[in-house]
């Protein structure tokens, strides 16, 4: 048997199963008739007729069963349909002949195998189970005038011609015009079998490309109902919120995308794209931008809306780190000239203190404020000094930095001293060696501000630790370095100030130890972020372009 296409596969499964069933179920009923008339009526048995009603049920039974076993969900060839209506034919000839021939009432039954033909071939099907029940009835009407052929329980004596054409013809004709009549009906059935396989083709392909587009899109979709209830989430939308398809579905959209307010788009507002904050369950927050629209039926109804959406936040940080890159450049000019002109005269006013404490009959008063000087002028100096390098870092020494030797160097010098000091715990997760470029020693001084930092926010016992991972951010592999404590957090009024230069919340310090730290980052190509919960604590992250090693060695490994 040749191969068969899938689809015909699936258009000739369902035929030819219903088929199969139709003809087990007239079996069946001419099996339960014979059965129950030889119980019930023994008088109306006929010598010989039930056994031959018995062949036919194992004739059709029999046959069945080898299609059966023969029919694999496919087409079949046509030679063995031919030997189906052969079949059939000779199922219902078996069955005429038993009850008379002449005068039984089972000639219909052509008419039953016929309407299956049509099934079978359509118009071709029908055509030739007519013509071939029109030949076997008429060949066993002449069989049976000639005497050759006589039904059990019968006259034996030969029926005249009037008795053979009158039924012949009309039968015959019967069968050939239910042919051509059962022929349009089957091929009117298989131009609309076509059409609904064309269309369900259609709507497959629809189908698939419609999920292919909403799940490979970058955006985030979500669809809610008219009771604002999430009926469906594509994957980016989950990726993007860090939620499952599961546990989102059927709840109100609020819930998930807390902020959302859809009672202005309803109207079709225009007004531009609106943004939000929102929180994963990670903690993290992201900037969503979105849009929303209702959905409408094929009527015009609502039905709900759809709402796309996309994570704004590696916009939002570029756009804040090419704001701070403007803010520092136009303060780099200004440093420059102002230290210039404030380092001058603080030199002179420096050597002059001096010379002044090496007059003999100078008092003691004049003495310590002298001492004042100097020391304010040293402190001044520094400041300057700290301004010009948070204006202007230069990249002096560049190379390959290990970031791992750097961070154990810094947080054993910490752990030596001030968390010592304060009886802080200070734990070094960095296990891997990562390897960014450029300026040791700026890097150092970076790692130095943030751990001192978190000593200092962190109350007694408390807990700080450092780790170093690889992550992806932006298409681009990055070295990450986490400072994080346990001490009482930042409040959220003020975080988005705490690099800004000269901002401190501490009672010493100039405030600029993070702004120094940022500019030099900036420098390097990388960034600092920061996570706090008050009461909980902080989480520092810088993050530095990776070093690739030429020769492609190194964990691939990485935290995404």
């Amino acid at each position: 048997m040749s191969p068969v296409p899938i689809r015909d596969l699936k258009e000739e499964e369902p035929k030819g199963r219903n088929l199969l069933l139709l003809r087990s179920g007239v079996t069946f009923a001419l099996l339960v008739s014979a059965v129950s008339v030889q119980i019930l009526e023994p008088a109306l048995s006929l010598p010989g007729g039930f056994q031959h009603l018995y062949i036919a049920v194992v004739l059709s039974y029999g046959w069945l069963i080898a299609r059966y076993a023969f029919w694999r969900g496919g087409e079949l060839p046509f030679l063995f349909l031919l030997l189906q209506a052969v079949v059939d034919v000779a199922f219902v000839s078996l069955i005429v002949f038993a009850t008379g021939l002449y005068d039984s009432v089972f000639a219909f039954m052509y008419i039953i195998i016929i309407l299956f033909g049509s099934l079978e071939l359509y118009m071709k099907g029908a055509i030739i189970w007519a013509a071939l029940s029109a030949v076997t009835y008429v060949s066993l009407l002449f069989l049976q005038m000639k005497g050759v052929l006589v039904p059990p329980g019968v006259d034996p004596s030969p029926i005249g011609w009037s008795h053979f054409l009158r039924p012949s013809f009309i039968n015959s004709l019967g069968f050939l015009l239910t042919g051509v009549l059962a022929g349009i009906l089957g091929e009117d059935i298989r131009a609309a079998r076509k059409r609904m396989h064309e269309r369900e083709s259609v709507l497959q392909k629809l189908e698939t490309f419609h999920k292919h587009v909403v799940e490979n899109i970058p955006s985030g979709i979500v669809t809610v109902d008219t009771q604002d209830r999430v009926s469906l989430i594509n994957d980016t939308a989950c990726s993007i919120l860090g939620v499952g398809k599961e546990e989102v579905t059927g709840r109100p959209v609020g819930e998930v995308l807390s902020g959302l307010d859809l009672g202005y788009e309803r109207s079709e507002s225009l007004m531009p794209r609106p943004e939000l904050v929102f929180r994963r369950s990670d903690g993290a927050e992201i900037y969503l931008g979105f849009s929303s629209s209702p959905m409408k039926d094929a009527d015009g109804t609502v039905i709900g809306s759809v709402v796309i959406f996309q994570d704004l936040t590696p916009v939002k940080q570029m756009e804040e780190r090419i704001r701070i890159a403007d803010r520092l450049a136009g303060v780099g000019e200004l440093a420059a000239g102002l230290a210039h002109e404030i380092r001058n005269p603080l030199a002179s006013i420096t050597g002059s203190s001096q010379m002044l404490r090496e007059v003999p009959e100078l008092s003691e008063t004049s003495r310590t404020l002298l001492g004042i000087i100097e020391r304010e002028s040293t402190r001044l100096n520094g400041l300057i000094s700290d301004f010009l390098a948070y204006a202007g870092p230069t990249m002096k020494n560049v190379g390959p930095v290990n970031m791992t030797e750097v961070a154990t160097e810094i947080v054993e010098a910490v752990r030596a001293g001030e968390a010592r000091e304060k009886d802080v715990v200070l734990e070094n997760l960095a296990t891997r060696s990562f390897r960014v470029e450029g300026d040791a020693e700026q890097l150092k001084q970076v790692l130095w501000n943030l751990v001192r930092n978190a000593v200092q926010a962190t109350p007694r016992g408390g807990v700080i630790t450092v780790d170093l991972f690889s992550q992806i951010r932006h298409r681009q592999q990055y070295v990450v370095i986490t400072v994080s404590d346990t001490g009482k957090g930042i409040e959220p009024a003020i975080i988005g100030k705490i690099f800004n230069p000269f901002f401190t919340s501490k009672a010493e310090g100039t405030g600029l130890g993070l702004a120094i730290s940022q500019r030099i980052l900036h420098y390097h190509r990388g960034f600092i972020e920061v996570r706090s919960t008050p009461g909980t604590g902080s989480v520092f992250s810088v993050l530095l372009p990776e070093r690739r090693e030429p020769s492609g060695g190194g964990d691939p490994t990485s935290r995404g």
